[in-house]
């Protein structure tokens, strides 16, 4: 699982390395930037309460959860780490630093969405959380000019999620 994250995310970072709009990784003005870090540190512990929450108490999140659990229930904390770094530095510098501000916010929070598209039905819901929250991760960009927020945010709600979907598995 995590030879195919490399194999699938580290080409993403690449080439969005080489596209991406200069200056998305400086930080300008400290204070906005220790702002927009604290707006992702909420934002993380809101979307993984909220995230646990569904996943004990509506039968759809338990759905999900399941069907979560059987590929990923098994992974240890290295494995978790690493999935939770490619992934919100992968998605992170492509949607939101090279996507977003060459065709706009809400048409990128759309195929962020579409990019989570699941092979399975049960799954579905997992699309839509993930539309919604691209919408928050391109606000925060857009909010504080800078990918950091955005790449704390992603790489929280998959780290801590991708834990309690390890310890509850086992």
């Amino acid at each position: 699982m995590i030879r195919l994250a490399w194999i699938f995310y580290l080409p993403m970072i690449a080439t969005a390395f080489l596209v991406q709009e200069p200056g998305t990784f400086r930080i300008g003005d400290w204070t906005r930037f220790a702002e927009g870090m604290g707006a992702a540190l909420v934002g993380t512990a809101a979307v993984v309460l909220g995230s646990r929450w569904i996943s004990r108490h509506t039968s759809w999140g338990r759905r999900l959860f399941a069907e979560f659990a059987q590929v990923l229930g098994g992974l240890n904390s290295r494995q978790i780490l690493t999935l939770s770094l490619l992934a919100a530095f992968g998605e992170e510098i492509l949607f939101r630093g090279v996507v977003q501000p060459w065709i706009g916010f809400w048409i990128t929070a759309a195929l962020f969405a579409l990019f989570h598209f699941p092979a399975k039905r049960a799954l579905i819901p997992w699309s839509l959380f993930a539309g919604v929250l691209g919408l928050a991760l391109g606000a925060l960009v857009i909010a504080f000019g800078s990918l950091w927020p955005a790449i704390l945010l992603h790489f929280g709600v998959n780290f801590f999620n991708l834990h309690d979907l390890a310890e509850r598995s086992r």
